[in-house]
């Protein structure tokens, strides 16, 4: 899935889901008139509808088709579909992303140095996307899948005085397309709001020439996450690592992402071969619908992980609110604020949880 794109609650890390609770979910549809705001969008507006269809086997999450059309005040635009669907008494699972977005970036060059007040040059981007997998439970939590995607990037720069050059790997765009491989060990007892259990998540991805990509390049994905009751409340615990290989495009490097990771860091600031973060959060229950957080995120990136150091982290210390969209589950509309580097402050809404 791009990382280029905000919203993320139809992610690999979301999609297989946990053990559910014995209560069957009805079904539901979540309709948002606006979804979200971060330092690199800026206010996003649009719509943005999950589909949730009702629950039929305790032991098979329920299916969900997810949609997003949106506009950033910076100039942004998107439309994504994400489909989540279980098949064979939840032993089989089908995930899927089509869409498209422009998208004016800024570019800092690859650096894990660059300052909050940089002042921002940008590219234009135009991107279609389109990925599918489908993953099997080999055992209760268990899941191995295999993916295939095929991505279409355009990049628009000034040509008086191009941002871009030669220098910078897919400077000029590309199409990529190729396969990849995911692992997952997943005990939550919830997808949307876990209260105990653990989720492993590990992905491969190659870009391949000879199914007609026009570059060749891999990149690995690892994330753990783990989750500790108490009483009504929650600790969440996480840690994230994201490796590019030396031929990756630099529009799908490594980085924080903002709205999930390092929340309120615009995330475009720091990008590289090697991406290494840490998050824990408190969730405390105030209500059935209601609930509020207080999180601290780190997160780094360097060219080679002897370039990681305890020194080098970025800190996001901050404090959000929740409120449950749906009556059987929290499905979160989430407000983040966050003190990034204890420099700025950025606010992050979004749907679903950020880990």
């Amino acid at each position: 899935m791009n990382q280029r794109i905000t919203l993320l609650v139809a992610s690999a890390l979301c999609c297989a889901g946990g053990l559910q609770s014995q209560e069957l979910q009805p079904a539901n549809t979540v309709i948002l008139p606006a979804i979200g705001s971060n330092p690199e969008t800026g206010l996003q507006y649009g719509a943005y509808v999950m589909r949730q269809f009702a629950q039929t086997e305790a032991n098979s999450p329920a299916d969900r088709l997810e949609m997003v059309i949106q506009g950033t005040t910076k100039g942004q635009f998107q439309a994504y579909f994400w489909p989540n669907l279980f098949f064979s008494e939840g032993d089989w699972n089908l995930t899927g992303q089509l869409g498209g977005r422009f998208w004016p970036t800024p570019y800092y060059g690859q650096s894990n140095d660059t300052p909050l007040d940089a002042e921002p040059e940008t590219y234009e981007l135009t991107a279609f996307d389109s990925e599918i997998g489908a993953s099997y439970r080999i055992r209760p939590g268990v899941r191995l899948g295999l993916l295939a995607f095929a991505d279409y990037e355009s990049i628009s720069d000034d040509p008086d005085n191009p941002l871009l050059n030669s220098s910078v790997r897919g400077f000029d765009g590309g199409f990529y397309t190729g396969l990849g491989a995911f692992a997952t060990w997943d005990t939550r007892n919830n997808r949307d709001w876990p209260t105990e259990g653990y989720l492993t998540y590990l992905a491969g991805r190659q870009a391949i020439g000879l199914m007609g990509s026009d570059s060749d390049f891999g990149g690995v994905s690892f994330r753990q996450r783990g989750y500790f009751a108490v009483g009504d409340d929650v600790i969440a615990l996480g840690l994230n690592y994201e490796f590019g290989c030396i031929t990756t495009p630099f529009t799908r490097l490594p980085r924080p992402y903002g709205s999930t990771s390092l929340r309120g860091a615009n995330g475009a600031l720091w990008i590289d071969h090697h991406m290494l973060g840490t998050q824990a959060e408190y969730r405390k229950t105030l209500t059935d619908r209601w609930a509020m957080t207080g999180f601290l995120d780190t997160a780094q990136v360097a060219p080679t992980i002897d370039g990681f150091g305890i020194d080098r982290s970025h800190l996001s210390l901050g404090a959000g609110i929740r409120y449950a969209t749906m009556e059987t589950s929290r499905f979160n509309i989430r407000a983040d604020i966050g003190w990034v580097d204890f420099e700025t402050v950025g606010l992050v809404i979004s749907v679903g949880e950020a880990f």
